[in-house]
């Protein structure tokens, strides 16, 4: 996996030189991002930003809907521009599904959604930065500012896949007033056992890492334990520990702690050989994911306020709690009567991604944008 982001990320690069002024329609922008100044980290306060244009962009005075599309964890944008998924690329799939008459004209932007230590999950941290604020304030701020947009809620839909597809509906959900429909594709949903079957709890190897980590690392001062936390972020990415990373970041963004590294509070502890939980981190940890039931209640009016939601999800998913997650949100939300479209589909978590985008996500904001300002 770090191979071939490595490979995407050369690719990338050489084909920036192609996104300047002879190709207006597909623009590769740097974004600033103030809300993110405050982290700990190294995110930087300048994002870049896939933007697509539609064809008669530059040939008329129209104002435009706009897609933001979040994109999953460690997943660089450039995955979604230059085919990736299924050989899924950004401005031939648009055009050819405007040129068929399949949506009308609108804008899509794809915001990078890493840090230097792998996923922001869209969330404000006083760890690895505001990104729920820069998404919603700064990132739409700049596209209405920049480009001809129709800026109203009712214009503006907001998708993404996996890590993204969870930014997606909790943005939503959120800010009903800025985002009027939510399009989310695979996203991280826990069940009542969700946090219990995932990754970073099913597996002993990971907790044990995890919990060796922390121990190290409290043993150092702050500056100290500062430093070596990011040389073992480093280690870590070298040695494809994808899951004791999602582990780390997940805790960063959901169980923060500032005061010193690794930057969370971990729900599981040993003492003398006995494994302890304690329930109020435990608690934050699953609010991340989870807590589905208590944020509807909670949100009931935001989501009833959107004009329309969907959710997609492989029924073969390799994540098993997601799908199983994804059962119990749309068992919550039929029981609060709140509209959901579903559509679970039997393939996995990106299997069948360029089909979800083109024949559902990009038909369903066809169908629910307002077009007109």
């Amino acid at each position: 996996m770090k191979r071939h982001i490595a490979v995407l990320t050369l690719i990338f690069t050489v084909l920036l030189i192609g996104c300047g002024p002879d190709r207006p329609d597909l623009q590769i922008v740097t974004v600033p991002a103030p809300s993110l100044s405050d982290n700990l980290i190294g995110t930087s306060i300048e994002q870049q930003v896939a933007v697509y244009l539609p064809p008669m962009y530059n040939m008329d005075e129209r104002r435009y809907p706009v897609v933001y599309f979040l994109p999953g964890y460690s997943t660089p944008i450039e995955a979604f521009v230059y085919g990736s998924f299924q050989g899924f690329e950004l401005k031939a799939s648009l055009d050819s599904l405007i040129r068929n008459g399949i949506i009308h004209e609108m804008i899509l932007v794809i915001p990078n959604g890493s840090t230097p230590f792998g996923g922001s999950f869209y969330v404000n941290s006083p760890v690895s930065g505001g990104w729920e604020n820069y998404i919603t304030r700064d990132l739409v701020a700049y596209v209405d500012s920049t480009y001809r947009t129709i800026a109203s809620p009712g214009s503006r839909g907001i998708a993404g896949h996996s890590m993204g597809g969870y930014g997606a509906l909790n943005l939503a959900m959120l800010h009903p007033d800025v985002y009027g429909s939510v399009y989310s594709i695979s996203p991280g949903l826990f069940d009542e056992d969700g946090l219990r079957n995932c990754q970073m709890f099913a597996t002993e190897q990971v907790r044990t890492q995890t919990q060796e980590l922390i121990n190290e690392l409290r043993q150092l001062s702050v500056e100290d334990a500062h430093t070596h936390f990011l040389s073992q972020i480093s280690t870590i990415r070298e040695l494809d520990e994808w899951d004791l990373l999602f582990t780390i970041t997940y805790g960063i963004a959901f169980s923060p702690d500032p005061s010193h590294a690794p930057y969370f509070r971990y729900p599981i502890t040993r003492d003398m050989g006995m494994r302890m939980e304690d329930e109020i981190v435990w608690a934050a940890w699953e609010r991340g994911f989870g807590g589905v039931n208590a944020e509807i209640y909670e949100y009931w009016e935001n989501f009833a306020g959107l004009n329309a939601m969907a959710l997609d999800y492989g029924a073969n998913d390799s994540y098993r709690w997601i799908p199983e997650g994804c059962d119990y949100f749309v068992e919550k939300m039929n029981e609060a009567d709140l509209p959901l479209l579903v559509y679970r589909h039997d393939g996995g978590h990106s299997d069948h991604l360029r089909e979800r985008i083109e024949q559902h996500m990009l038909p369903f904001f066809n169908e629910f944008l307002s077009f007109v300002e």
